[in-house]
């Protein structure tokens, strides 16, 4: 088989098929991707067992056959070729893939197509569709709040609820909770159904997504898979065998405290105090007093830093704790001028959101300093 295509093109398909790729597995066949040609297309596919990327593209010339290849490596020839070159890639009958472009030669050892699994496949499938932009802002205005490596697997992902009025992402580690909301007229859809897409899966789709195109995705979901296809590309991920907890449960109906903070000021103020805060636990202190908001934070060295920022607030003094890089996530991931933060004691968790969209809800449980 033979492949004939510029460095760019090349680069474009490998790069998008490596999230799926593990650097170092147990079975070399996975460190691999597939490629197959036929016709004036090449087929790529990339797998771990637990979510596969496949995307094809035009190729300039190219003889049919398929091959597995070393895919990181491949992918790192191609970045250190001239920009605008043309690269042939072939293989013979004793299965090595030979690269050349210019006056560049690479060898590289092969396994055959035959060995590289397939995964499962996916079965009945419910389908819809909801443009790029506003996957990717589902997944990106939740992600952040995942678990990450939590024995609570269920926690260890995000929680995708589809219903006829839109769809919904969750996501929490158990000292925050993030919900986003996106309203998709879908009446096809009936009755809600919930989903645990595994924290991989949530990265890798989302980085493949444009924040700025709204191109139909093409959503497919059946009892244990989730499948998107947009262009020519197609990103299938396997669920989370698990129940999600009542986020609703979490969340709190309303505040007793509220005030309306200016967004960009108040991250600044807590990155400022933030730099004396405790290495291990990153506790700072909001005291809400009359117009005024102070952030207060110390550390075992008994070093101290305070900031104030000016607010409309006219009740009792009212003093919490808060984790300040769970408070700085849930700032940086609202994109308003000003934001509401909601407090009913200082040992009940509190909400933050934008006053004018409650699409996108942060909940934050306070710890005791």
């Amino acid at each position: 088989m033979r492949l004939i295509q510029t460095r760019e093109h090349l680069l474009e398909s490998l790069q998008a098929t490596l999230g799926a790729i593990e650097k170092r597995h147990t079975s070399p066949i996975l460190e691999n991707v597939l490629l197959r040609i036929e016709g004036k297309q090449s087929f790529w596919r990339g797998t771990d067992l637990e979510l596969e990327i496949a995307t094809h593209a035009p190729i300039m010339d190219g003889v049919a056959g398929e091959i597995t290849l070393p895919a990181r490596k491949l992918a790192d020839i191609c970045k250190s070729l001239p920009a605008e070159s043309i690269v042939n890639l072939d293989v013979q009958d004793d299965k090595r893939a030979r690269v050349t472009s210019g006056r560049s030669r690479f060898e590289l050892a092969t396994l055959p197509a035959s060995e590289f699994p397939d995964l499962d496949d996916i079965g009945e499938v419910q389908n819809f569709e909801l443009p790029e932009n506003a996957l990717k802002h589902l997944l990106d205005s939740a992600s952040f709040a995942m678990a990450n490596q939590d024995v609570r697997y269920y926690l260890n992902g995000m929680l995708l609820e589809v219903g006829s009025e839109g769809i919904r992402t969750v996501a929490t580690d158990g000292h925050r909770l993030v919900l986003c909301f996106q309203k998709l007229g879908m009446p096809e859809l009936g009755q809600p159904r919930q989903m645990i897409i595994p924290r991989k899966g949530v990265l890798e789709l989302s980085r493949l997504l444009r924040a700025d195109s709204q191109t139909p995705v093409q959503v497919q979901v059946s009892q244990n898979h989730l499948r998107t296809k947009l262009d020519n590309l197609r990103f299938t991920t396997k669920l989370v065998d698990g129940r999600y907890p009542d986020y609703r449960a979490a969340v709190p109906g309303g505040g007793q405290v509220q005030v309306d903070l200016d967004r960009k000021a108040f991250r600044d103020m807590l990155n400022r105090v933030a730099i004396l805060s405790n290495e291990k636990f990153r506790g700072v202190r909001l005291t809400l007093g009359d117009n005024l908001l102070q952030v207060q934070a110390h550390n075992p060295e008994q070093e101290m830093a305070s900031d104030e920022l000016d607010v409309a607030y006219n009740g009792n003094e009212f003093s919490i704790g808060f984790n300040v890089t769970y408070l700085l996530d849930a700032v940086n991931h609202l994109s308003s001028d000003t934001l509401q933060l909601q407090c009913n004691s200082p040992e009940s968790s509190a909400l933050l959101t934008d006053p004018n969209d409650d699409s996108i809800r942060n909940v934050i449980m306070p710890i005791r300093l």
